[in-house]
């Protein structure tokens, strides 16, 4: 099957999430009384574009993955209409902690009775009642702290000239440090002036609340998509997802044909490029595996009847061929295969280009 290289994509980072928390959209003419460094565009993320002939080249909105929560606007044709941006930072900032309430209900059945306000209502005892004054004024206040807080996160991680500076503001440190390291030895660390924030969105992996951001830097015309993790201590920048982190580049991967599983941050989508040692579609299905940056195309393959199948369909259903989902997936090219391109699936790490949870601390709980 003749395939034609992709054209190279620009630096993204989608959120993916099976329950969305939220989305926010700023109206830029509505920030004025507060405008710092940061201004919030009323843009949201544009949906992933439907794709064509079996091996049209994929376009890459801006963040990876993709969100679901688009997926449903897209199909129910609603839009929502852009208002005060604190007020939606308030509403987000909120949502969040609306959302940790409720995770924490469905945990223990005993505190079901907890109230929590979510916009200007209080729920959780059944009845509903307006917010006041002082506690609007309270939100409003506790979203700019957080906006504020944020963008100081995000200001030191960029403008880092060194790993040692850089890994203060990122998640996961200890792991993260050998692999920046590598990384670094073979690409540049270029440091970055934060110019504004263009789009902010909230999501969720696993229970965990995060924050997706385009912003603009001073160095560079292209917007920076930006990760974080919004705990309860401290905003830090997935790293990981920042860089696309893997192994070794798409070309490596392709030139070497490694045998032993690795961890890859790959565009998926279905497809039916079956050859050689995966040419039975009765006993796998495909999926194209496109990298960031890089016009590499490989293709991993799926052992049907098994959990990992069931996973898959969960978010590939059959009957749509043109769906395209960020993962990180681990696969490996069989030994002695013949096929040059193809690859076993072995496992779905996440559905996000990142980590809920640090897999050094899950590999040593199991």
């Amino acid at each position: 099957m003749a395939e034609e290289p992709n054209n190279s994509k620009e630096d993204q980072i989608r959120v993916i999430d099976e329950e969305p928390v939220d989305v926010v959209r700023l109206d830029v003419g509505k920030m004025s009384p507060l405008e710092k460094k940061g201004k919030m565009s009323n843009t949201v993320l544009a949906p992933m574009p439907e794709l064509g002939a079996e091996e049209k080249p994929l376009e890459k909105t801006l963040f990876d993955p993709e969100s679901e929560w688009q997926e449903g606007e897209e199909e129910s044709g609603n839009e929502t209409v852009p208002v005060g941006w604190f007020v939606l930072l308030a509403a987000g900032l909120l949502g969040i902690l609306g959302w940790v309430v409720f995770q924490t209900m469905s945990d223990d059945p005993a505190n079901s009775n907890v109230n929590f306000e979510v916009g200007n209502q209080r729920v959780g005892d059944g009845l509903q009642r307006p917010m006041s004054a002082e506690d609007e004024e309270n939100e409003r206040r506790a979203a700019e702290v957080h906006f504020t807080n944020m963008e100081k996160v995000v200001t030191r991680f960029l403008k880092s000239g060194t790993q040692e500076e850089m890994i203060k503001w990122v998640r996961h440190p200890k792991r993260i440090a050998p692999l920046m390291k590598s990384y670094y030895e073979q690409n540049s660390m270029e440091p970055l002036t934060l110019k504004s924030t263009d789009e902010y969105h909230i999501a969720a992996l696993e229970k965990k609340p995060f924050v997706a951001l385009k912003v603009r830097v001073k160095e560079q015309d292209e917007g920076v998509a930006i990760l974080l993790e919004d705990n309860s201590e401290k905003m830090l920048v997935d790293w990981e997802s920042f860089v696309s982190y893997l192994p070794m580049t798409p070309e490596d991967i392709a030139e070497s044909r490694p045998t032993k599983p690795m961890s890859l941050r790959v565009y998926v989508q279905r497809d039916n490029f079956y050859t050689y040692e995966f040419s039975d579609d009765k006993e796998y299905a495909c999926f194209r595996l496109e990298f960031r940056d890089s016009a590499v195309t490989l293709y991993g393959f799926v052992k049907k009847g098994t959990i990992l199948e069931r996973e898959f369909l969960k978010m590939f259903p059959e009957e749509n061929n043109k769906l395209t989902k960020p993962l990180v997936i681990k696969a490996r090219f069989l030994e002695g295969g013949k096929a040059t391109r193809s690859m076993l699936i072995e496992s779905l790490e996440s559905t996000m280009w990142a980590f809920a949870n640090n897999p050094d601390e899950v590999d040593h709980k199991n």
